[in-house]
């Protein structure tokens, strides 16, 4: 792999935003020497540091100091007392990228990384230290649009080894997927093993799911999709009942009057017409 950090230290500043919601400030390497514990100055941009050799100590905020190694990311949340430095035996070596605007937490926070946490502990990942290469390269050649892309390509890379590491994550990027799922085919007449089989989970898992993070049953939201699509059509469309009740997924328009009259506390008819002379 080419490295493009030829000197002991380098940073590089843009002071030119492209974007008020996501910019790259700095990008920055540096080989560091022994050096005694140093407080830095609040910043108000948040920086990722990747450790590609050698070992330091890293402390944000209130937290304890932690003893950092090679593979290791940690960030500088902007506005956040910090400490970092060296292992004198084995001092460390670092690269970074300062990044800035009104989504940055956010996109980090995809990844793991918050004012609360600020450590991703892992192995030596040569893919991740190359994604950072590219980063600097980029920005050092003021190829603005590549390196924000090379940016991107970064958080992906780390949000992928994040969801990996995390069950809890993992977990929830299965479950949107069931809800996409859900979502495109709700009135084609689901069937709890339907979306089960469909999404290669069984249905006791597939319902710990819906509880964990919609606190409610799998055939509860399938229902409510059912009853908002007929809603939105008896109020802007001209369907007959019978139509619109296939539309959504239901048996009959009987059972579906049914159903409506007993959730809405009204007949379709009688919902519809509401908004009719609303309009008029």
């Amino acid at each position: 792999m080419n490295n493009h950090f030829t000197e002991d230290v380098s940073i590089l500043v843009d002071n030119g935003p492209l974007s008020a919601e996501f910019h790259i400030y700095e990008v920055g390497y540096e080989k560091c020497q022994p050096t005694k514990p140093f407080e830095y100055i609040p910043i108000d941009y948040w920086v990722l540091h990747y450790v590609m050799d050698g070992k330091g100590y890293f402390s944000a905020g209130n937290s304890d100091l932690q003893h950092l190694s090679a593979g290791d990311t940690f960030l500088l949340p902007a506005n956040c007392p910090n400490i970092y430095y060296p292992d004198k035996a084995d001092p460390w070596t670092y690269v970074w990228v300062g990044i800035s605007g009104e989504l940055t937490a956010k996109y980090l926070a995809q990844i793991g990384l918050s004012r609360r946490n600020f450590v991703i502990n892992a192995s030596i990942d040569k893919t991740k230290e190359m994604l950072f290469n590219h980063v600097y390269q980029a920005f050092k050649d003021k190829q603005n649009f590549q390196s924000l892309s090379a940016v991107y390509s970064l958080l992906d890379y780390l949000q992928q080894e994040n969801h990996a590491n995390n069950p809890v994550n993992q977990g929830k990027q299965i479950f949107d997927k069931i809800l996409l799922y859900v979502d495109e085919n709700f009135a084609s007449g689901l069937t709890i093993s339907q979306i089960a089989a469909n999404n290669n989970v069984d249905r006791s898992y597939l319902y710990k799911l819906f509880q964990r993070y919609l606190g409610k049953k799998p055939s509860q939201y399938v229902h409510q999709l059912k009853l908002q699509k007929a809603c939105s059509l008896l109020r802007k469309s001209s369907l007959n009942i019978t139509q619109i009740s296939q539309e959504c997924g239901f048996s009959s328009s009987a059972y579906f009057t049914n159903v409506f009259a007993k959730e809405m506390n009204s007949t379709p008819l009688k919902y519809r017409n509401r908004f009719i002379r609303a309009r008029n």
